[in-house]
């Protein structure tokens, strides 16, 4: 279980508080949302206790508080609309259940639907689904974790040492779409692609040299 710590400080006579994050970033490198985590390298600030966490929850993690007490989603206050419907939890367990249809093109949509909520979980169903044989599975599965894959880097280097052929080939693919979206710490995937380059599937070969030379080429630009 990881735990994200909330700090209280007061700023400008308000009490304020404040949780480590990770950005993500379009297209454009432009900020368009921040998630609580553990190894953030930005914040987020709340103005009260309850919403920091509330936010440490639905990213999937447990909080310590100010004085040192620690929480988990167990204890957390659910979102509620007047009438009582937790909304949230409601769209996300209707689109989890899609994810055992029959019907490969439902079970695509559940996968790209689910890429709105980041969260330990939805991250856990979006691995298990790239090494599927379908195509639109496994391609709607990789585009949703290169939505956040500044937070999912060490996941996508752990696919690359499956023994499923398909799911290393596509980790494979998330890394060379990375580097056209987002360069913030791309080599940390050089050595694992080195050693994927002597992978015993000629397919996954073919791919890790060509990523290899995709990496360092981003990378040596930004140096």
């Amino acid at each position: 279980m990881q735990y994200i710590a909330i700090k209280q400080e007061t700023k400008n006579n308000k009490e304020i508080f404040i949780v480590s994050a990770i950005p993500l970033k379009n297209t454009n490198k432009s900020v368009v949302q921040k998630i609580p985590h553990p190894l953030g390298t930005d914040t987020i600030q709340f103005s009260s206790l309850e919403d920091a966490k509330d936010a440490i929850i639905r990213a999937g993690f447990s909080y310590i508080l100010p004085d040192g007490k620690k929480g988990s989603k167990t204890i957390a206050k659910q979102i509620t609309t007047t009438n009582g419907t937790n909304y949230e939890q409601l769209i996300l367990n209707t689109i989890k259940d899609k994810i055992n249809s029959q019907n490969s093109t439902v079970v695509a949509a559940a996968i790209l639907a689910l890429s709105e909520f980041p969260n330990e979980e939805t991250f856990d169903i979006l691995f298990n689904q790239i090494g599927e044989d379908n195509d639109l599975i496994r391609k709607n599965a990789i585009a949703g974790i290169c939505r956040y894959a500044n937070i999912l880097q060490n996941k996508i280097i752990d696919s690359l040492k499956s023994s499923n052929w398909v799911e290393r080939n596509s980790a494979l693919s998330c890394i060379s779409n990375i580097t056209e979206t987002n360069h913030d710490g791309i080599e940390i995937f050089i050595k694992p692609l080195c050693q994927a380059c002597n992978d015993s599937n000629t397919i996954v070969q073919t791919n890790a040299i060509t990523t290899l030379a995709k990496v360092y080429q981003v990378y040596q630009k930004n140096k």
